[in-house]
């Protein structure tokens, strides 16, 4: 890499990269629909009122068009991820943070996973084609809308088997590359059920006692829970269990034998998904 291409990615995220603090660097990751905005929103929230040096270069970038895909493996961006700051907005684990340079293993990280069903179903209503509430980014939203789209006259059962696979892999890649000796697992019905304790175990997994005013407030305002489904908003539904009433049997034994094994590892037993969301926390 050059450091032409440091000094690019530098004068492009100046505004969000926050002087760093005196901590050694950590990271919360999550999947697309498991809970990831809603998280990375509230890590934001904390960061901003407690005035802990915060950013997220995945969200950064995505405002200006540049997409996952384009940055990824881009080592120019290594430059970027220093000591002193809490770094978060990811829903993949990108190759960049997996080489030595970031020592990433030895790094304390939060993970938020779903019920992969669940989380495919919301995924079709984000951005399935039909439905598209997925904030779009300020820049290149027509080539995020020509993507969307190109998935438009698939049936929801269609899309969630094609989606399946890559979704997996997102989970088998955080299995095998993070020490979970130094992350903190958290499950979609921990964020859903109750944020206040989720806010602050993450904060304190981080090595940082907020005062408790802040947690309270960053909670409560994100505490958002649709009385009535609307396909339209980001938060369409919320509620744990979807994919019981949103797909076929025959779907929800495909993705039962595909997920089964890697959901079991990080606590989701599939086989429960005839009872009730809050038999499964």
């Amino acid at each position: 890499m050059s450091e032409k291409e440091v000094l690019y990615y530098r004068k492009l995220l100046e505004s969000v990269l926050v002087t760093p603090g005196t901590f050694a660097d950590c990271y919360a990751f999550s999947i697309h629909k498991a809970g990831s905005t809603l998280m990375h929103s509230m890590i934001a929230g904390v960061c901003k009122r407690a005035k802990i040096p915060g950013v997220s270069i995945p969200d950064a970038l995505f405002k200006l068009g540049i997409f996952e895909k384009d940055w990824a493996g881009d080592r120019a961006l290594l430059e970027l991820f220093e000591p002193g700051r809490i770094y978060f907005g990811f829903r993949h684990l990108p190759e960049i943070l997996l080489g030595d340079t970031v020592n990433l293993r030895e790094k304390k990280s939060v993970l938020l996973v779903r019920d992969p069903r669940d989380a495919l179903v919301s995924q079709f209503f984000s951005y399935g084609g039909k439905y598209i509430s997925h904030k779009l980014p300020e820049k290149g939203s027509e080539v995020f809308l020509q993507k969307v789209k190109a998935t438009e006259d698939l049936t929801i059962d269609e899309y969630v088997l094609r989606a399946s696979q890559n979704y997996l892999g997102k989970l088998v890649a955080y299995r095998e590359n993070l020490n979970f000796d130094n992350v903190l697992l958290c499950k979609y019905e921990d964020i859903y059920f109750d944020k206040r304790t989720f806010l602050k175990e993450i904060f304190q997994h981080f090595g940082f006692e907020v005062d408790s005013r802040v947690v309270d407030d960053v909670a409560s305002k994100h505490d958002i829970r649709p009385e009535v489904e609307d396909p339209t908003m980001h938060i369409r539904k919320g509620a744990p269990g979807d994919h019981v009433d949103k797909l076929q049997p025959r779907t929800i034994a495909k993705l039962n034998g595909l997920f089964a094994a890697t959901c079991n590892w990080f606590g989701y037993d599939l086989r429960l998904e005839s009872q009730s969301p809050l038999a499964r926390q």
